[in-house]
Formats: structure tokens, sequence, C-alpha cells
């Protein structure tokens, strides 16, 4: 479901598949084991992908919408970076959903990694 991001504009493509991994994910709270732990992995993993999406995404958006000057003379850099931490994240979003796809494919647990708002 994490690959959906390539389906539309950037930030709105992270948003929709963030929402999607979370419904998805808690659907599967009722099935077996490795389903349910996987599960609770996949919408943990959307809610930091949301998170940081409305962080990161949000405070270049406040910046250039609220502080940046008129006159264009203002640098991509240093406010640019949170739109390069996005990319980063965004990075890692795909690697994982690739990786965790693959090893829940063959019916392996996966290892969560981020912060786990959901148990």
């Amino acid at each position: 479901m994490g690959l959906f991001v390539f389906g539309f504009y950037p930030g709105v493509g992270a948003i929709i598949t963030s929402v999607i991994m979370i419904a998805v994910g808690l659907n599967c709270r009722k099935d077996p084991e490795p389903v349910r732990t996987n599960g609770t992995a996949a919408a943990s993993w959307g809610i930091n992908y949301l998170l940081a999406t409305i962080v990161f995404l949000g405070s270049f958006l406040v910046y250039l919408f609220a502080f940046m000057p008129d006159d264009g003379s203002d640098d991509f850099l240093p406010w640019g970076l949170p739109v390069l931490a996005w990319l980063l994240i965004s990075l890692i979003h795909v690697i994982i959903c690739i990786a965790f796809g693959v090893r829940a494919s063959r019916g392996k647990v996966v290892p969560f990694r981020g912060i786990p708002f959901i148990k």
C-alpha cells in the first residue's frame, strides 16, 4: 500500500498513502499472526510517515507563503532543508515498503522502525 505514493502529486500522494496504510493496517488487527503484527507495524509506519509529511512539508509551505520575501532574493537553503528531509524520509519509506512487503509475503514478521503509536 505504501507504494501508492508514486500515483499522486508529491505531498498529496504521501498523505493519501499514509491514510491507506493506516486503514489497511488497522483492518488486519483481527487476523491471525503474523498478519496482525505486520498490520500494526504498517499502521504505525503510516502514522509516522503522515506526521513527517505534515511537519516537514507544512513548515516549508508556512515559510514559503508567510515569511519568504517578495523580491525572491532568498536562497533555497536553509529553508529548503525540511523539503530535503522529507525527500530523504520518502526514499526510506519506499525502501521500507518494498523490503517489508517482500518479507511479509513470505510469512515473516517485519521489524518495525519508528515511533510505535499502535500496540
